[in-house]
């Protein structure tokens, strides 16, 4: 295999069966790769697991004259990540959220949080004026009734860990 990679050396990577990213560093090939740890690998950040929504659930977000609805993406016990649209407009600065079921038979009201990221998604329209954004916040100081109504909602409306 070796000499027809040297033979043919405008062939490269996968086609002759090498792994291009252990033929690019010297230093870890083989056993080596696995002692170093793979360069891929990061520390887990998040301290509690995220869940998926069963149901479909929206998110509130609130700001001083505006409320903005979005989809809940996942959730866990510190914070959650959403999916909304703002139409050609730019973000607002929100300052507390809601969470609740499509049916209305559940709501939890007034969450404080501080915001982790917010990223703009891709769009297949390229001409369209709405822009979706993917937003994930971390909860801030809940009250224990808060605490309690999010404990339920992990418990009886997700599926598992993401």
């Amino acid at each position: 295999m070796q000499t027809i990679y040297q033979e043919n050396n405008n062939l490269e990577g996968r086609r002759l069966g090498l792994d291009r990213r252990l033929a690019d560093n010297p230093i870890c090939k083989g056993i080596e790769r696995r002692i170093n740890g793979d360069r891929r690998e990061e520390t887990r950040k998040r301290t509690h697991p995220r869940f998926r929504a069963k149901d479909l659930t929206f998110v509130k977000l609130n700001s001083e004259n505006k409320k903005d609805i979005g989809q809940l993406l996942d959730i866990s016990k510190t914070g959650l990540s959403l999916r909304y649209f703002i139409n050609g407009e730019k973000a607002h600065n929100y300052s507390s959220l809601g969470i609740f079921l499509s049916g209305g038979n559940f709501i939890i009201d007034q969450i404080p949080f501080r915001v982790v990221t917010d990223a703009e998604l891709n769009s297949n329209q390229p001409f369209s004026t709405i822009i979706l954004r993917r937003y994930a916040v971390q909860f801030d100081k809940l009250t224990p009734e808060q605490t309690a109504m999010l404990d339920y909602f992990l418990l009886n409306h997700t599926f598992g860990e993401t």
